[in-house]
């Protein structure tokens, strides 16, 4: 058995928000469907079965792709479906779009496909709902990402600790807390 202690940084999008549009060069992104999936993650047994899940849960998933392989790629859960499974059940309940699950390989990094990403699917929240609750939380060290979530215009709001306790096999949550008021720690200059 392992304790473990986690923070998460939660980040809202503001109500009166803008989408900047999108355009990265040399590539395009597809709404990950089954068909996306035998397209871009064929060769991925663990990626094909995690996103063929999430997609059976009622989640939006988008693929940025060259024609050849996958770029990168991110998630959302809608109101009406249970939320991201690495979030309190409680919190997985909340009638909110939540922003997960996001990758970008390494030789496409730079290129701004996260920020990109979170504003197509931000954007697609919103013209579903124009007054959706759409949220994303990182790891407070996950510096990129923090800076990214900031640059299409996210705020903060709390952070989420769990006290998690694993067992082989299973995972139980025994402790968690969503404090809104807790602010977010400095990104440290260099």
């Amino acid at each position: 058995m392992i304790l473990r202690k986690s923070e998460n940084l939660v980040y809202q999008l503001p109500e009166k928000w803008e989408f900047p549009g999108v355009e990265i060069e040399g590539l395009e992104w597809t709404r990950i469907d089954d068909q996306a999936l035998m397209a871009w993650f064929n060769r991925d047994k663990h990626r094909q079965k995690v996103f063929t899940s999430f997609l059976r849960r009622g989640f939006l998933g988008l693929v940025w792709h060259n024609g050849c392989e996958w770029a990168s790629y991110a998630w959302m859960s809608l109101p009406g479906t249970l939320g991201p499974p690495h979030l309190p059940r409680h919190i997985q309940r909340l009638p909110v779009y939540w922003i997960f699950y996001c990758r970008t390989k390494e030789e496409y990094q730079g290129r701004g496909l996260y920020k990109a990403s979170l504003s197509l699917l931000a954007q697609w929240a919103r013209n579903r709902d124009p007054e959706a609750s759409v949220y994303i939380d990182t790891a407070p060290n996950n510096i990129p990402s923090r800076s990214a979530i900031k640059a299409v215009g996210f705020f903060p709001q709390g952070v989420i600790t769990m006290l998690t306790l694993r067992v082989p096999k299973l995972r139980l949550i025994i402790w968690w807390r969503w404090d809104l008021n807790t602010p977010h720690p400095e990104v440290a200059r260099q």
